[in-house]
């Protein structure tokens, strides 16, 4: 039985995603976001998924769909700590990526993201390409880096490929942990 699993969100892990959202405190987020996430929890703006370990949320994230743009926004990729560099974040973010090819109401061409400096690379090792940078982006003071996907640059088999390695190689790094 696989270890690690990605399904939707559900509000009987609210305590598990803000335990998540702690652990990565102060490095990746500003104090301030908490009140953004527990909203996003009680409220949120589109579909959102977990990725588990052995059944306990250890990942978390979704999107939404801009109506009158062509364009779904990421929002809350995060995993726990003691899973970083695990692999967790490139699982969720292929997760993502192959739920609004195929879902998306109505269909979008582009995925974006904003993120602080630290995780903008992880992005773009995983084919997004930067578009701005806004210093004090983010009201914690914090810069923001605006990435964009192409999701007609490729298809729905590539990117559900991507996704199942990633899993492969998920399930071979949390044996180790």
């Amino acid at each position: 039985m696989s270890r690690v699993a990605v399904r939707p969100y559900d509000t009987a892990d609210r305590a598990a995603v803000l335990a998540i959202f702690d652990s990565n405190l102060p490095e990746y987020f500003g104090a301030g976001d908490r009140g953004w996430l527990e909203e996003t929890l009680d409220e949120p703006d589109g579909p959102a998924f977990v990725v588990t370990v052995d059944g306990v949320p250890a990942a978390f994230g979704g999107y939404e769909i801009w109506d009158h743009y062509n364009k779904a926004l990421l929002y809350w990729g995060m995993a726990a700590r003691r899973f970083h560099r695990c692999g967790l974040g490139r699982l969720l973010l292929f997760e993502r990526l192959v739920h609004v090819a195929r879902h998306a109401e109505p269909p979008t061409r582009y995925v974006t993201v904003d993120t602080s400096p630290l995780v903008a690379p992880f992005f773009r090792r995983c084919g997004f390409a930067s578009t701005a940078v806004w210093p004090e982006g983010y009201r914690s003071g914090m810069e923001m880096h605006e990435l964009h996907f192409d999701l007609a640059a490729t298809t729905i088999d590539a990117l559900d490929e991507q996704r199942r390695a990633a899993l492969i190689a998920v399930e071979a790094a949390v044996a180790s942990v």
